[in-house]
């Protein structure tokens, strides 16, 4: 459905103001409106002009992809935390050099400075990958040890962790898809700066507590603070967090899976360098923009200024620049994480090797799924099995086709303009949408279109042929195409649901004329971050969240605390009502919108057989509505987003509660 253009370009009335954005107390304020505490937010300042760049104007010049050696240097693996005992895990966030594959023309290692996490005396980024155990709490001290200013231009125009020390720099880590108290979830205003000197209005605890009552699953930790989740992670605040069980012991000790020896934690990410080898991220007036994305920060906008979408040029696979991995010809086991800003990933590897699907975000699938092809928008993860057997001495390139555009679906070659977007590329007929009724060009094949190298090792007398076992699903695992991977999901239905709740996305114009994307609902429609909290969700409830998203692009839908499952997505028209609101804590207003739902159209696409898994993230299709039904078993503040990191700093999160009963109020 093409995305109504219905807010004009507005200058701010005033631009001689300072910079202005929610400070400490109107981030206070914005908790007791939710809390029902106050009637009505007062006026903050006003919006912001141009600020002065930090340490000049020097011009940047950015690397150039092609220059970079590709599969030369091995794949990193992330050191490993196995923790036992009440003694919490101290992990210090700090700044350092490492090396990220980069070198001069002198072949010299050029260093590039990060934020990584201090372990066992060295800086990590990404940071270690945590081994828990189901059911085993586990508790986990993140340090704040960074001293400002930010990597990377902080754009202080919109709602943003507000310190009053202008070089501290705030972080708050969060477990996605973790089952965490609330205290413990990362809400992004519950902030720290360096030795807990400055804390957000939600801050609760120094020491956050995981108790790990899940499934097996491959989940993920990052810094999730307000504003600056995006540049956070950026600088290198993410890493690995596996979750293992008794039920994936078990698949491992009858050879349905491969043992921790063919195991490998991916984590694929797009990035920018200038010549120095340093991480570059746009923002700046007169500084390069993304040369995939030529979009620059113009005149009118603040400077620094918040850019809606990122591309880089140089794939980034755990923190190393196009790296290889060594395999013998066995199968293995890749558990595959999208940590990428915008782009979405679509998958492939050379020799036509499917992809083995055996679990999603929450953890196993009841059975495998076959793919030719593997789609993953930022945040979600896949648990797959590749089988290089037949292959033994080969070099095998995984291969991206994802675009270097925000992901809008697939459609059927012959006829873009009146074939429905879907997820998946069923028989492989299918090309990448561009939301307007044509196609999405391609990912340049030698930049974004690479990602990492398998060299297989030549054949031993250990390794097995595929045909030595005719009924194995694939290579010498007893794996077969029925074999349960785990006990049958406890599936909800809707008629176990209190209600339903009519959600939407929204892409608008700020004042300056920047694209805003915002979350809403059909009744209120679009809302800012620090609106009061329209969902309010009843202790133990089981919930329907139906997502409308009218824009062109998808959106990966992320809610804390919550598994959710996928039910379905339908088609839909609608229209755009304009409305007025307030512009973040401003006195100043900008045109909103309502969307207004005509009809429902088409039959109801059942979601595709990866994701009928447990899930966290949710990719919701322009023009389509999205269902997902989840339980929602802890109290507490938690939030809802989309997770290309871009929208969701400016201003595509929303808060939820989770109350004992409707009547009571959270802290």
């Amino acid at each position: 459905m093409p995305e109504a253009q219905h807010c004009p370009n507005r200058q701010a009335s005033d631009p001689s103001k300072k910079a202005g954005h929610a400070d400490w107390a109107a981030e206070l304020r914005w908790v007791l409106l939710c809390c029902g505490l106050l009637a009505s937010l007062s006026t903050t300042p006003a919006l912001g002009e141009e600020t002065p760049p930090v340490n000049g104007s020097s011009p940047v010049i950015l690397l150039d992809p092609m220059g970079i050696e590709k599969f030369i240097h091995e794949l990193p693996r992330p050191i490993e935390i196995r923790h036992e005992g009440s003694a919490p895990v101290e992990l210090s966030v700090r700044s350092g050099p490492v090396w990220m594959g980069l070198r001069d023309r002198d072949g010299e290692r050029l260093m590039t400075t990060v934020w990584g996490f201090e372990y066992a005396g060295q800086l990590h980024s990404p940071g270690p990958t945590f081994r828990a155990r189901t059911d085993r709490p586990i508790a986990v001290q993140w340090l704040n040890e960074l001293s400002g200013p930010h990597l990377f231009p902080v754009d202080r125009s919109i709602h943003l962790a507000s310190t009053k020390d202008p070089d501290a720099v705030p972080i708050v880590i969060h477990l996605h898809g973790g089952h965490s108290e609330w205290e413990s979830d990362g809400n992004p205003l519950a902030w720290y700066t360096r030795g807990y000197i400055e804390t957000g209005p939600l801050f609760k605890k120094k020491t956050y507590h995981y108790d790990n009552s899940q499934d097996a699953a491959t989940i993920w930790y990052h810094d999730h603070t307000l504003g600056m989740t995006r540049l956070s992670n950026y600088a290198g605040l993410f890493g690995f967090y596996l979750i293992g069980d008794k039920n994936e012991d078990r698949l491992i000790r009858e050879k349905l899976l491969p043992g921790e020896h063919r195991t490998i934690a991916v984590a694929i990410a797009d990035r920018l360098f200038t010549q120095e080898g340093q991480l570059y991220f746009p923002g700046r007036r007169g500084q390069p923009s993304s040369p995939v994305l030529h979009r620059a920060v113009e005149d009118n906008w603040p400077d620094p200024s918040h850019l809606d979408e990122f591309f880089g040029n140089v794939m980034v696979v755990n923190g190393m620049v196009w790296p290889k991995v060594s395999v013998s010809p066995h199968v293995y086991r890749l558990r595959l994480l999208n940590a990428a800003d915008t782009r979405t990933l679509v998958l492939k590897i050379d020799g036509d090797i499917p992809f083995l699907q055996i679990g999603s975000d929450g953890g196993f699938l009841d059975r495998p799924v076959r793919l030719s092809e593997l789609v993953l928008a930022p945040a979600e993860r896949a648990d797959v099995l590749l089988d290089f057997s037949q292959y033994s001495g080969r070099k095998l390139i995984m291969r991206n086709f994802g675009p270097d555009v925000p992901f809008k679906g697939f459609v059927e070659a012959q006829d873009p303009e009146h074939s429905l977007a879907l997820v998946y590329n069923r028989g492989g007929n299918r090309v990448l949408s561009d939301g307007r009724g044509g196609t999405t060009p391609p990912t340049d094949p030698q930049t974004s279109g690479q990602v990492l190298q398998f060299e297989v090792m030549p054949t031993t007398g250990s390794a097995t042929n595929a045909r030595d076992e005719p009924r194995a699903l694939v290579g010498d695992l007893k794996l077969k195409a029925d074999t349960p991977l785990r006990p049958p999901l406890h599936r909800l239905t809707e008629a176990q649901a209190s209600r339903s709740r009519q959600l939407a996305t929204f892409r608008l114009d700020d004042p300056y004329g920047r694209n805003l994307l915002l979350l809403g609902t059909l009744r209120d429609g679009s809302l800012f971050f620090g609106d009061p909290a329209t969902e309010i969700v009843a202790h133990n409830a089981v919930e329907i969240w139906e997502i409308y998203n009218p824009t062109r692009s998808a959106h990966p839908i992320h809610i804390h605390l919550v598994e959710f499952q996928v039910l379905d997505r339908q088609p839909f028209k609608g229209k755009l009502i304009p409305k007025s609101q307030p512009f973040l804590h401003t006195d100043k207003s900008f045109q909103g919108a309502r969307l207004k739902i005509e009809a429902l159209t088409g039959e109801l696409l059942p979601p595709r057989a990866e994701e009928r898994g447990p899930k966290d993230t949710v990719i919701a299709l322009p023009g389509q509505v999205t269902r997902v039904i989840a339980h929602f078993d802890r109290e507490g503040i938690y939030v809802w987003h989309c997770h290309l990191l871009s929208h969701e700093d400016y201003d595509m999160m929303r808060p939820f509660e989770v109350r004992a009963s409707a009547s009571s109020k959270m802290p």
